[in-house]
């Protein structure tokens, strides 16, 4: 079941708060822009999709954990199966672990989303954007507010993740390479942490606790298939590699829903462990160790791609009436 990008304009939204004024004309920056939403891939990132057998515009897995200012990028081998090719630091992401509820809590989600070609943004403002999808048919469900939600450049945000601009390039190139080789859609999956056993009772007297066993249990599915979960929803809540057909996330439950997953043999495991070692991008995490940290001096860091988290600048107080900060859209023709 795919799950419907966020509509409308609920006050002012935009992810990150900063942009260009006066040192680059509107012109030039959509020239640069332009140039950027085109760039190739890496040689080296195509040199490690050639050694791990992925066809370059594959289908595309990206996965994000909060704690760990983390992107991953997986892509399909011919078989369905998907190896790690990369893993992308977060330079700042807004707001603690637990789900995005309402229009202005300054939180980014955790969930499940996907993207489709209306989603890039080579447009953006903050140096080429993916709009992840918030809310989606659950989110509404729940009475969860907010919009344009987005994995974007210039290391500044409230309620998104941001990247340094450099490797929003390569993300971005991930994503429309796929959708120009006939994509449909690519899964955004969003945790708060890598769901390990001793992960999980780390964070056991947290207050969002009871909302990540789904996403607990697409994390498990995953290791065991190498196949994206597939996720429905019912009863207002997700339900993971459903074997019965769901109507949507407002409508009962059936009886028996059942699990249909398929799991790799062991002969195959040992196979992917091989070649699933993924490169890792540098770059700068502005969030602390255990990704709690207070949104406002994560947040603000501008343009900077070479702030050390020691140096962080003080946090800068917003209004939290500016909302999420998702894209700005009515002024900026994001």
């Amino acid at each position: 079941m795919r799950y419907g990008m966020g509509s409308g304009w609920a006050g002012i939204a935009v992810c990150g708060l900063l942009w260009a004024i006066g040192a680059i004309s509107g012109a030039d920056l959509a020239m640069a822009d332009d140039a950027a939403a085109v760039k190739p891939l890496p040689l080296e990132t195509l040199t490690a999709l050639d050694r791990k057998t992925i066809a370059k515009g594959a289908p595309v897995y990206i996965r994000i954990f909060k704690e760990s200012s983390e992107l991953e990028v997986w892509m399909a081998r011919d078989n369905g199966r998907y190896l790690h090719v990369k893993t992308f630091p977060i330079c700042t992401w807004s707001g603690s672990l637990g789900p995005k509820e309402k229009l202005g809590d300054l939180m980014a989600p955790e969930g499940f989303y996907s993207l489709g070609p209306d989603s890039l943004k080579p447009d953006s403002k903050f140096h080429l954007a993916l709009n992840v999808g918030y809310p989606n048919a659950l989110d509404r469900a729940l009475g969860r507010t907010g919009n344009f939600i987005m994995v974007h450049g210039k290391c500044a945000s409230v309620g998104c993740f941001a990247m340094t601009d450099d490797l929003m390039e390569e993300i971005y190139a991930f994503a429309r390479e796929a959708f120009d080789a006939g994509v449909e859609t690519i899964p955004v999956h969003i945790f708060p942490f890598r769901m390990t056993p001793l992960a999980m009772t780390s964070h056991a007297g947290h207050a969002a606790y009871a909302s990540w066993a789904p996403l607990k249990e697409a994390f498990d599915d995953f290791a065991v298939t190498r196949q994206p979960p597939r996720i429905g929803a019912c009863g207002k809540r997700y339900v993971v590699n459903p074997l019965a057909k769901l109507d949507g996330p407002a409508d009962a439950c059936p009886a028996v829903i059942g699990k249909l997953r398929a799991p790799i043999s062991p002969k195959s495991a040992k196979k992917l462990a091989v070649a699933n070692v993924p490169l890792v991008a540098d770059g700068i995490k502005t969030r602390n160790g255990d990704g709690s940290a207070a949104w406002g001096a994560a947040s603000m860091l501008g343009f900077s791609q070479s702030v050390s988290p020691a140096v962080a600048p003080a946090a800068k107080t917003v209004s939290p009436a500016i909302g999420d900060h998702g894209s700005m859209t009515p002024f900026l023709n994001r």
